[in-house]
């Protein structure tokens, strides 16, 4: 009888325990549980941004930007999911586009009279909008007399150059207007200068012969900080103004005395020069990537109205449905 009725014990905690273990069912993903609430709110999200993004119909704005309509609302559509992944670093792409200019501003002066300066050209690389590298080339020469007449400056026509970087203060607004700051170093290698026709004082030497200076060969390098602005006036031109302040780094000893005149530098005395520049503009990439806006919300419809034709997509619908 005992025999019997542990038997009898141990067949029902068997039955209890496979029924136990069938409830343990893993759950299958089927059409019914796709359709059932979910608890992770991100993939939910993208569920219903998935499914509505069948129902909208695609078309093209004015900047070439391809975007989603409700064709019932007639309005905009944002996947709020897709700004997420495409959001840009740089409004502008890295190899924007190449600036020529021609700096005709000591070449205005000296046709108005001043006494040294001709002309320089240069070039531009922008990389986002942002960065802008730059090399100036030019030549330069100088016939000063001062009022007194004591002495006559030559310098003969000599280059110079410059190389430095600009910094665009409104990178993220148009390319066809820009504020910028910079700095450059500058060059002028070599250049010969003479001092002419000395007259001395007569109050200390009394009544002298004029003399000459022999000719001397100077190198000088100096830095730059510039400030300035550009404009564009017709398509691919544009003007510029800047301001710049310079100093002097390093230059050769000469024998008798420091040169007046710098090809590129200007005036010794002076230690604030401009410029003025003609711009022609060459694009590196028409397209540009557009500034996408911070959106965290979840599906949202832009207020601005957008009108499109939807007859044909609504035919379509129909005949889908015959």
């Amino acid at each position: 009888m005992n025999r019997l009725l542990i038997i009898l014990i141990s067949f029902i905690s068997l039955s209890a325990a496979m029924s136990m273990a069938q409830r343990r069912v893993t759950p299958v993903n089927n059409e019914a549980t796709a359709t059932q609430p979910r608890n992770d709110f991100r993939n939910d999200t993208a569920r219903i941004n998935a499914q509505r993004r069948a129902s909208l119909v695609e078309t093209v704005d004015a900047d070439g930007r391809t975007i989603l309509i409700d064709t019932i609302t007639g309005k905009e559509w944002v996947d709020t999911t897709a700004i997420k992944e495409k959001k840009p670093e740089f409004t502008y792409p890295l190899l924007h586009e190449v600036t020529l200019g021609l700096n005709i501003w000591d070449l205005a002066m000296r046709l108005l009279g001043q006494d040294y300066g001709i002309a320089e050209v240069w070039g531009e690389l922008s990389l986002h909008n942002r960065f802008k590298p730059i090399l100036e080339i030019g030549l330069g020469s100088a016939n000063y007399t001062p009022e007194d007449g004591n002495y006559t400056y030559k310098s003969k026509l000599s280059p110079y150059f410059r190389i430095g970087m600009n910094y665009n203060f409104m990178f993220k607004s148009s390319p066809e207007y820009s504020f910028y700051g910079g700095v450059r170093y500058g060059l002028s290698p070599s250049f010969s200068y003479e001092v002419t026709d000395i007259v001395p004082s007569s109050d200390y030497w009394g009544e002298s012969e004029p003399y000459n200076l022999p000719s001397q060969t100077a190198t000088i390098g100096y830095f730059e900080i510039a400030l300035g602005l550009k404009v564009q006036i017709y398509k691919a031109f544009s003007l510029g103004w800047s301001v710049k302040y310079h100093s002097i780094l390093h230059e050769t000893s000469n024998t008798y005395g420091e040169p007046w005149y710098i090809p590129g530098y200007g005036s010794r005395n002076s230690s604030i020069s401009a410029s003025f520049s003609l711009m022609y503009t060459i694009p590196l990439k028409k397209n540009v990537i557009p500034i996408v806006p911070d959106i965290d919300t979840e599906d949202v419809i832009i207020d601005e109205t957008i009108e499109i034709d939807t007859s044909e997509h609504s035919n379509d619908s129909t005949s889908t449905q015959q």
